[in-house]
């Protein structure tokens, strides 16, 4: 995979984007770099390289407009990464989905298609956040490219049908949850074809699972200005009394793990030591025990 620099005013977004986040309350503890992958067919992603956090664009996705939404995004993944959740636990995710795929004997595509359902419900808990950081314009872009996301017309193939359907279910779910969902839209209608064309069945079990998405984890949805106010408060608050909290130290106790060899960030642990990713220096008792309270920290 050949990787590309991404230039300055794509640089100037994520900034934009950290600090958006930050001010509504998500701070992030890790650097964020970022990197062009002119062949991915996908928007971006984000993924751990060499000690930092780092988001992969596609090189088509420079000049969309979305772009600022998709730094947010993977960005509010990052958070729940640092946080070591279960949502974003990668080990815990591949035991389970391999469980899932052995005990259930999926085929390949089959498995894809369950790896995407996976992600819609990871991607509704993650925008919780991002829909919580967005302004008024930004929130009509995120409305109109989840429009763009609805299949009117079933292939007739099973497996690309059941992808399509959950496919719907989020887009719908995300803006629903959000109360972005325009009820006698184009959208809907497009859906409305979409099920019935699929038959009577179908729609009882898309409504279940649209219903699923719509519901799942909505504090956050359901009490967006108040957790802003709250969070303002209490920042506030905090820095009239000159005081600290967790997300003010993670950050300070992560710029003391950089190898006192090398003095780069990408420390590695086994079950007996703890060395450099980079220079393989190993750690001195009292450097590992730092390392060790540092990994307790984060989660």
């Amino acid at each position: 995979m050949s990787l590309e620099k991404a230039d300055a005013n794509v640089q100037r977004v994520l900034q934009w984007a950290i600090e958006r986040m930050g001010s509504a309350g998500f701070s992030l503890a890790s650097p964020v770099s970022l990197a062009v992958d002119p062949k991915l067919n996908i928007m971006g992603y984000a993924r751990e390289s060499r000690g930092t956090q780092q988001i992969v664009i596609a090189g088509w996705a420079l000049d969309s407009e979305m772009l600022g939404g998709l730094l947010l995004h993977e960005l509010a993944h990052i958070y729940f990464t640092e946080r070591s959740l279960p949502s974003h636990d990668h080990r815990l995710i591949q035991e389970v989905f391999t469980e899932v795929r052995e005990g259930e004997g999926l085929n390949r595509r089959e498995a894809e298609v369950l790896m995407d359902a996976f992600n819609h419900l990871q991607n509704i808990i993650v925008d919780d956040l991002v829909f919580t950081a967005m302004t008024g314009k930004e929130l009509a872009l995120a409305q109109k490219f989840f429009a763009g996301w609805i299949t009117e017309v079933p292939s007739g193939d099973l497996v690309t049908d059941v992808g399509s359907l959950a496919r719907n279910a989020f887009a719908i779910a995300s803006l629903k949850r959000r109360g972005l969902y325009p009820e006698g839209s184009e959208m809907r209608r497009r859906n409305d074809r979409f099920i019935s064309l699929l038959g009577e069945q179908v729609r009882s079990r898309f409504g279940k699972l649209e219903e699923t998405l719509e519901r799942a984890f909505p504090w956050c949805a359901t009490w967006a200005e108040e957790l802003k106010r709250l969070f303002r408060a209490y920042v506030d608050a905090k820095q009239r009394s000159h005081l600290l909290d967790y997300d003010d130290l993670l950050p300070e106790r992560e710029r003391e793990m950089k190898c006192p060899k090398c003095g780069r960030f990408s420390l590695k642990r086994s079950e007996k030591s703890v060395m450099c990713g980079f220079c393989g220096h190993q750690l001195s008792p009292g450097e590992e025990a730092r390392y060790r309270l540092y990994e307790l920290l984060r989660r």
